[in-house]
């Protein structure tokens, strides 16, 4: 047999090149599990790594997951920026509900069973994410959190009418005295956020490095925007950061000047993103929800709250000593 006609060795690709190409191909990948993104937040590719489930030659499921080292201990955590990062399912069509939970169970174990060997793994599934008893089966604890989703952007003015008296009275206060405006400008953006943290009782959660990389991308796919409410002085009373995908758009960070507080900044442009976004997606995710400020501001929008998972188990028992001492200690 000649050089020309012998058979070339079949390329075995690896989880993460499979996962790489589903994320091409497949629009209903959220916006957090998606390879670029992870890239971006985790600081490089390879901090990151996925586990996938295969029937035939079609992915079924995946969870990606960013694996780090802290004081010698290997850890599964969440990433900068991410408020989920979960399980994606690809159901058949027409399930009976018995027969999807059976099939959850069945993928759940096989996800479980390629389980990395760390030490503590946590993560926050997606909110799509409604049944978690096998990992209770299999030794995981759970801790349920909450996020506020507008669920229908359609009907605008049915929107707006669900937002408390108070919320409505703020925007229209702002709207006489401020506008709107659209920017580019990342680092401002960060500049007047940091301020809303302090270095030394509550530092920021992220690096300014790792959200000028992910709005370079995001600038690139025409997937965020950056709002500013300001006064005739140019001065920057409020700003948010906006993404979305396909099914939702996020309330990714939000900040404000507090000494403008009072006149609703925010409030404004929150209902200023949520006409924005009406036209990208159909629901307005605000992106979290568990501090207590946070959450009463964000109820006030008339949107549901909503439930997601933190996913955890000890592996390691040194470790789990070590983290239960920490706790003890403060």
């Amino acid at each position: 047999m000649s050089e020309a006609t012998r058979a070339k060795p079949a390329i075995v690709k690896d989880s993460k090149s499979k996962y790489r190409e589903l994320c091409k191909t497949n629009s209903s990948i959220p916006l957090f599990d998606r390879d670029w993104w992870l890239d971006i937040v985790c600081g490089g590719a390879d901090n990151w790594d996925v586990i996938i489930v295969e029937k035939g030659n079609e992915i079924v499921a995946s969870l990606p997951y960013y694996k780090t080292k802290k004081y010698g201990f290997n850890l599964i955590q969440m990433p900068e920026l991410t408020l989920t990062l979960g399980i994606w399912i690809q159901y058949p069509p027409n399930q009976k509900y018995a027969t999807r939970l059976a099939y959850e169970r069945e993928l759940y174990l096989e996800i479980i069973e390629q389980m990395p060997d760390v030490d503590y793994s946590y993560q926050h599934f997606n909110r799509n994410i409604t049944n978690w008893s096998t990992f209770y089966w299999k030794g995981f604890r759970q801790t349920t959190r909450y996020t506020y989703v507008i669920e229908d952007l359609t009907q605008l003015d049915n929107v707006y009418a669900n937002f408390k008296e108070n919320i409505r009275d703020g925007i229209e206060r702002a709207e006489q005295k401020l506008k709107v405006i659209e920017s580019d400008d990342v680092e401002q953006f960060y500049e007047m956020h940091s301020r809303n943290f302090n270095p030394k009782t509550l530092p920021i959660p992220y690096r300014f490095e790792t959200l000028k990389r992910l709005d370079e991308e995001l600038s690139k796919q025409n997937g965020r925007k950056i709002l500013f409410a300001v006064d005739e002085a140019g001065k920057i009373h409020s700003g948010i950061y906006l993404v979305w995908d396909s099914v939702s758009a996020y309330n990714l960070l939000g900040g404000e000047d507090f000494t403008f507080r009072n006149s609703g900044p925010h409030a404004m442009l929150i209902w200023h993103a949520i006409q924005l976004m009406s036209k990208q997606s159909v629901q307005f995710d605000l992106y979290g929800g568990m501090h207590e400020s946070v959450e009463s501001f964000f109820r006030s929008f008339g949107a549901k709250q909503k439930p997601y998972f933190q996913i955890s188990k000890f592996y390691g028992k040194f470790f789990k000593f070590v983290y239960y001492m920490k706790q003890a200690i403060g």
